[in-house]
């Protein structure tokens, strides 16, 4: 019984400044970030901040406001793949209707409407490919080649 006693003591000791902590990155208190999708049919679409920063390992809710016209989409390849998405969550009003949980590659916002998308950077880096693919129906240009691109930075 006293060897047992001694190694337990022992071991605390020798292993003490080794102790791993973990900590659940998604339930800290989210910092809020909106971005406007603007535009007008036929006329320059855009993001509205174009270049939005992060930090790794904070918890954020990036609201993605359609305040055109048309649809849009936010793309981002690098930037999908250098976080870890909570939830992606869709309210009418004050009123959340749905969360969409898993890997989320886009997102698509209809006119006059938002959505939420909550993630924790896990990946530095600068991304130009933010952008909208959705064709304008009057003069078949993506609204990435009216001017729908940004930059993301995670620092």
């Amino acid at each position: 019984m006293f060897k047992v006693f001694f190694f337990i003591i022992f071991f605390n000791i020798l292993f003490k400044d080794t102790t791993v902590y973990s900590a659940d990155l998604t339930i800290q208190k989210p910092i809020s970030k909106k971005v406007y999708l603007k535009g007008e049919n036929n006329s320059k679409y855009y993001f509205e901040p174009s270049t939005l920063e992060f930090n790794v390992g904070k918890l954020y809710k990036l609201e993605l406001i359609n305040q055109s016209d048309a649809k849009h989409y936010f793309t981002s390849t690098k930037f999908s793949h250098s976080i870890f998405t909570r939830k992606v969550q869709l309210t009418l009003g004050e009123k959340k209707v749905a969360e969409i949980k898993g890997i989320i590659r886009e997102v698509e916002v209809f006119p006059s409407y938002k959505i939420e998308w909550w993630f924790v950077p896990i990946k530095t880096g600068e991304f130009n490919d933010l952008e909208c693919n959705v064709k304008n129906n009057s003069n078949n240009l993506s609204h990435k080649d009216m001017g729908m691109v940004g930059k993301i930075i995670i620092k």
